[in-house]
């Protein structure tokens, strides 16, 4: 069987991660006494949320994960495919097909680059990014 020299990366990377994304997520969690967590956030928001959400807007900056296997949606590891209905879910805003396409196109594009850092924002009834 052979392997590519990107999916040795992948392999190698992670057999060297010793602490699992849940575990970390555990330890925030129980590491406060009080509702919040550092900085003030809502320990219900994972660590490194950078999304805003009102009734009628919505923005969040999609970045790589630091394994580089997945991306952040709204701090939560998302797979390519599924970024935009984990958009969806944390926005509450419904994102046609057309959009979704072209959101995991553009995602795809730096993704090929070697790093994704993609600002996402619904306003006035429309997605851009």
């Amino acid at each position: 069987m052979k392997i590519t020299k990107r999916q040795l990366r992948r392999i190698i990377r992670e057999a060297f991660t010793t602490v699992s994304d849940a575990e970390l997520w555990r330890a925030y969690k129980t590491g406060s006494g009080s509702d919040h967590g550092p900085g003030g956030e809502d320990k219900d928001r994972p660590w490194g949320t950078y999304a805003e959400k009102s009734d009628e807007e919505y923005s969040d900056t999609i970045m790589m994960s630091p394994n580089g296997d997945s991306l952040l949606v709204d701090g939560r590891e998302t797979y390519l495919g599924d970024v935009p209905s984990q958009i969806q879910h944390a926005s509450g805003i419904k994102m046609s097909d057309v959009d979704a396409d072209n959101l995991i196109f553009a995602l795809e594009t730096q993704q090929q680059d070697g790093y994704v850092e993609l600002g996402v924002e619904y306003k006035n009834g429309k997605w851009s990014w």
